[in-house]
Order: C-alpha cells, then structure tokens, then sequence
C-alpha cells in the first residue's frame, strides 16, 4: 500500500515536470484578482485597465476587478501593490511615466520600479495630445506657442506624470512660461480649460481621441514620432516645428516581487491572448494606441531601456523633481 503511493507520487511529480512551470498554476487563480489602477474610473488608463480586466476574466475564468486608488500621481497605488502579497492576486496597472519616469519627477519615490515589482506583460502604447478647448481660435502647436509667448500669465493643466512631462518638454524646447495648475482627473482639466480657466493641457491619447470625438475638445499634436491610429489627420510634435519633441508612454501589467515564476508564466500567456485578438486592436485603434506582445523578461529590459530615455527627457526638458 505505501509502495503503491510512493509510486504514485514520483509519478505525479514527473509529470509535472515535464509540464514545466504553468502545470503548478493550474490551481491558480481559484479567488477574484485585483488590478490596481492609480487614477480615477472613466479617465484613459482606467479605460484600458477594464478593457483588460474584462478580457482577463473570461481567459482565466476568475473575477478581475479594478481598483482604482487614486493620489499622488499613481504612487498610492504603486505602493499598494509593492507592499501587497506575492501571490498573483494584487496586480498594478502600471503606466511608464511612473514606472520609468518617476525618480526624475518625484522627489520622495514611494517604491523601486525595478527591484519592488516582478514583470507579468507590456500591454499597450500610447501618446499624449496638446489640446485647446473646442471653440479656440488656436489650430496648430505654432500658434499654441504664440500664444503662450504673448500671454503674460499662461496655464496648463496637469493631471498625471506624462501630461507634466509632455509640457514641460514643450514649454522647454518652445523657451516658453507657463504655470501648471494641477488636477486629479483630466476631465476635470478639460472642464476648466473649455470654461477658459486654463490654456492648454497635454491629454491622454484615448481620452483626447474620444472627446474630441464628441466636440469637447480640439487635439493639436500627439507626442509621438508616429501619427496615431483613429487620429491620423492630428501631425505629431516633430511635424508641428519640434524636431526633437519625442514623448511615447506605455502601459504594463506588474505584479510584487518574489511572485512565483509560474503564476507570471500563466497572466503573461492570457494577456498574450488578449493582445492578439482583432478586439484588442480594434478597441486600440480607436483611441490611437498600440497593444503590445512580450515575454516578462522583455518588458523588463523595455522597463530598463525606458528608464534611460525618461533620464534624457528630464536632462532635455530641464525637468525638476517635484
């Protein structure tokens, strides 16, 4: 009888051996993930963090909920999940301007990017967009910058690290000044500046694409060198007189570190799947962004080589810590 189980046991642990790492997650997920998402519900990034979450949940037949706890650019949540258990079931929604960009923005950065995370998957790039509110007579980066030089007492608003950096970038390589008044939301940013209370603001691309969409606002150039699908007819910075503007932003799945090899091999599979569905990029051309497809080590050397270029923005852009 003990021989006979012994038996058994040697076998199963043969077998799972030469399933390799994803046969110890069958088990897993077997209770609802949380994916945490710094910024407030029905803004870009919480757009696309349900369009995967939903995804998700029907690829790994388990609840994938939003949490979206919002402050200090991302960091609440940044910290929330670094400090969570490494079990695959806190996992951050993480964009790259925090990721990549934040020791060069952040005086005080809660967490580590690099040693505080393990890497599931990159899930998709974006740009940013220089808008003016909808009835402004300004129609091009050109006269924005004219603008701005002619005005005294300029504002921008900001509502997250890129749209921070993507200003700044201009304002800098413009030689202009402005103020930034910060928001905690883009579209309270966009409220404001269609009631003339700011300027202009650098916009997430899916949110600009979409409310420009319905006459909310006027979108002048897209951050990136590449013009964005479902806004082809909006030229870039470098196409708008910024030869050298370049700010491209990006969104990856992160779950603590120390979480277990095979639970990272079994979320980057399903975000895999989602990222070659004609849904996702259906969904992702309309609001001008990307999907992406790596392994977690990729994406971690894509996290590292990021790392470096927000390093140059920030020397290019004489951007300060804040």
């Amino acid at each position: 009888m003990v021989l006979s189980i012994l038996i058994r046991m040697s076998c199963g642990l043969l077998l799972a051996g030469t399933l390799g790492p994803t046969a110890f997650a069958q088990v897993y997920p077997d209770k609802p993930i949380q994916m945490y998402v710094g910024f407030p519900a029905g803004g870009g990034a919480d757009i696309i963090a349900r369009f995967y979450t939903s995804r998700l949940s029907t690829v790994l037949k388990q609840q994938v909920l939003v949490q979206n706890r919002t402050g200090a650019n991302g960091n609440i949540a940044a910290e929330a999940v670094a400090r969570a258990k490494p079990d695959g079931y806190t996992l951050l929604f993480g964009p790259s301007a925090l990721m990549a960009g934040g020791k060069f923005l952040y005086k005080h950065m809660p967490v580590n990017p690099i040693t505080d995370y393990t890497m599931i998957a990159p899930l998709n790039e974006l740009g940013f967009t220089a808008v003016v509110r909808k009835d402004s007579p300004i129609n091009s980066v050109q006269e924005l910058k004219a603008y701005v030089q002619q005005k005294s007492n300029a504002t921008y608003g900001t509502s997250n690290s890129m749209s921070q950096a993507s200003a700044l970038l201009f304002l800098y390589q413009g030689k202009l000044n402005a103020t930034a008044v910060p928001y905690k939301a883009t579209a309270d940013a966009i409220r404001d500046m269609n009631s003339g209370d700011i300027d202009f603001m650098y916009s997430d691309g899916p949110f600009a694409v979409a409310q420009a969409a319905a006459g909310q606002l006027k979108m002048l150039a897209v951050t990136t060198t590449y013009r964005a699908p479902g806004a082809e007819n909006v030229p870039t910075m470098r196409e708008s007189g910024f030869p050298d503007y370049e700010i491209t932003g990006w969104f990856m799945a992160v779950a603590p570190a120390k979480t277990p090899d095979a639970i990272v091999t079994t979320l980057n599979d399903a975000f895999t799947i989602i990222a070659k569905t004609d849904d996702a990029k259906q969904f992702f051309g309309k609001l001008g962004s990307i999907p992406l497809l790596d392994t977690p080590a990729g994406a971690s050397r894509k996290l590292v080589e990021d790392t470096e270029r927000w390093r140059l923005i920030a020397e290019a852009g004489n951007i300060q810590p804040q």
